[in-house]
């Protein structure tokens, strides 16, 4: 029987020790990357009518703004920075008023599909996903979720000058329903900021299937 050295079989040995660890990377990463298949977590048309409420932390962890959201569907929403002015979009057409309740004045609308823009934005962040962790059942304010952490960012959009952007984010899921409950982002980069500044957003969920965004009078 052929001897191999001793450390041809130190490196074999190790090597094989090793496949567990990548075997449960390769099926982490498709486990996260399952997070944005259509209807998944991350699939913005299947999220039940909702409020969120994102604040804005500078690297010090001070609170810079906070923006609240009432979103019926990704397009029909009334977004923007509390206390100063709110934006309702739907479909194309978009106004602007002091708070969710308006009053709304018209403004120029958005162009093209954007149901198409968002999809091929959900599928860019799927297939660029990587640093991925799958954290398991954790507890986090008092409640419990399951969590997972990833890095990911968009492609290069050549129709609007090469911009991407992307982040690193820890989303908290509900474990019965799986929607989302707390996104934890940080990390931004984009091709107009190519190095983070140390600025977090936390985005809270509060699902409510009353909500409606309707056109203004």
């Amino acid at each position: 029987m052929k001897h191999f050295p001793k450390v041809f079989r130190v490196l074999a040995a190790s090597a094989l020790m090793g496949l567990p660890g990548i075997a449960l990377s390769e099926e982490c990463l498709d486990e996260v990357r399952a997070l944005w298949n259509e209807g998944g977590p991350l699939d913005p048309y299947q999220r039940p009518p909702h409020r969120n409420t994102n604040t804005v932390r500078d690297a010090d962890g001070n609170v810079t703004r906070v923006f609240d959201a009432v979103i019926e569907t990704p397009l029909r929403t009334i977004a923007g920075v509390r206390d100063t002015h709110m934006t309702l979009a739907i479909d194309n057409d978009v106004w602007t008023g002091p708070g969710v309740e308006g009053p709304w004045t018209p403004q120029q609308g958005f162009t093209g599909d954007r149901r198409a823009g968002h999809e091929a934005q959900r599928l860019q962040l799927q297939a660029n996903a990587t640093d991925v962790s799958c954290l398991g059942m954790v507890e986090k304010d008092g409640a419990t979720y399951l969590a997972y952490s990833y890095t990911s960012k968009t492609d290069p959009d050549e129709a609007m000058g090469g911009s991407w952007f992307g982040s690193t984010d820890t989303v908290y899921l509900d474990p019965e329903s799986r929607q989302v409950m707390i996104w934890e982002m940080g990390e931004f980069k984009s091709s107009w900021a190519p190095e983070p500044n140390g600025e977090t957003h936390s985005f809270v969920y509060e699902y409510d299937p009353t909500i409606k965004v309707t056109r203004p009078e």
